[in-house]
């Protein structure tokens, strides 16, 4: 079984930590984290990343510029955007740039690990862990 590694990128340490552990006591994962867009993209060129959740509104280069580069970094990486930016004209050029889900925070953890678990089952890389 290969664990399904995943960088969660975000500008609020808090926000990281969080979902990251909230992650590790689900599921079977590697997390990887990153504070912005550069570190994130570095992250990308380093390893294989399954999944990449994203923040769009970042010091630097935002959520949308990491999308449209990760491209040509890391091809098979698929992305979730988790933002409290709720408009429609950038969740459709997030999409439009590849992500494959746009979730308007705040929203519950629970929803989120949803969305997670529903792009890893795509990938056949979902694994819960058991209780």
């Amino acid at each position: 079984m290969e664990k399904p590694r995943i960088l969660i990128v975000d500008d609020e340490s808090e926000a990281r930590e969080t979902l990251g552990r909230y992650l590790n006591r689900h599921m079977e994962c590697e997390i990887f984290d990153a504070p912005d867009g550069r570190k994130a993209l570095e992250i990308l060129k380093t390893g294989n990343i399954d999944l990449m959740i994203l923040d769009i509104k970042m010091p630097g280069i935002s959520g949308v510029d990491v999308l449209r580069q990760a491209k040509d970094v890391s091809s098979k990486t698929q992305a979730i955007i988790v933002s409290a930016w709720d408009s429609r004209q950038v969740a459709s050029e997030a999409i439009k740039e590849g992500a494959a889900d746009y979730i308007i925070k705040p929203s519950t953890i629970s929803v989120i690990f949803e969305r997670i678990s529903v792009a890893l089952k795509s990938m056949n890389k979902f694994f819960p862990k058991s209780n």
